[in-house]
C-alpha cells in the first residue's frame, strides 16, 4: 500500500490537498473559536500634555475636559443653525439625545424645522458661563445672535441640561448622551 502511495502521483497530490484543507479548517474553527470566548475589555487611553494612560475614574482630568468638549460640541449642534444646515445639525444634535427626551422634542424640533422654511434665519450660539448644579446636572449661559433678513438680535438664554452615561457609539463618541433639557430667556 506505502509503495502505491509513492509510485501514484494522483493519489499523493490527493491526499497533500486533503491534508491541506483539514489543517485550514482546524486552524480556523481555532481562531473564531478564540475570537469568540475572548472576552472584550474596553480600555481608555487618554493623551495629553504630560503624556499618555490609562483612565481609571471618572474624577480624571480627562474625562472633565471631554465632558466639557461634549457640552460644547452639543450647544454649537443644537443652537447654531440657519435654514440651510438645520436639518443636518439637528440629526447631528440628538443623536447626543436618550430615548425618552427625543420622544419630548420630536415634534417641537420638527414645527421649528417647518418655521425656519417659511422664515429663514440665521442663530448662532455663545457660551457665557456652564456650571455645575448637580452631579449630573450643568446650568449653561448662551448668548444667542438670530439673523433675518433685515435685522439682528441678541438674546441671553438660560438652558438646564442633565446628562447620563451611555456607551461610546460612532454618532455619540463622548459616552454621555442628553437626559433633560429645557431653556429659559433671561
Amino acid at each position: 500500500m506505502i509503495k502505491l502511495l509513492y509510485k501514484s502521483k494522483l493519489l499523493r497530490e490527493s491526499i497533500l490537498y486533503w491534508l491541506s484543507f483539514i489543517a485550514l479548517l482546524l486552524w480556523a474553527v481555532t481562531a473564531t473559536a478564540w475570537a469568540v470566548l475572548k472576552s472584550d475589555k474596553t480600555v481608555l487611553i487618554g493623551i495629553d500634555e504630560a503624556g499618555t494612560r490609562i483612565i481609571t475614574t471618572s474624577s480624571d482630568r480627562l474625562v472633565q475636559s471631554e465632558l466639557k468638549a461634549f457640552l460644547k460640541y452639543f450647544f454649537e449642534m443644537y443652537y447654531s443653525y440657519n435654514e440651510l444646515n438645520f436639518n443636518e445639525r439637528m440629526s447631528l444634535s440628538t443623536d447626543l439625545f436618550s430615548n425618552d427626551l427625543w420622544a419630548l422634542q420630536r415634534d417641537k424640533i420638527a414645527q421649528l424645522g417647518v418655521n425656519l422654511k417659511k422664515t429663514p434665519l440665521s442663530q448662532s450660539a455663545e457660551i457665557q458661563s456652564i456650571d455645575r448644579i448637580d452631579n449630573s446636572k450643568i446650568e449653561a449661559i448662551l448668548l444667542l445672535t438670530i439673523r433675518s433678513r433685515m435685522s439682528e438680535q441678541k438674546v441671553r438664554l438660560k438652558v438646564i441640561l442633565s446628562y447620563r452615561r451611555s456607551e461610546r457609539t460612532e454618532k455619540n463618541p463622548w459616552g454621555y448622551e442628553v437626559d433633560e433639557l429645557s431653556d429659559a430667556t433671561l
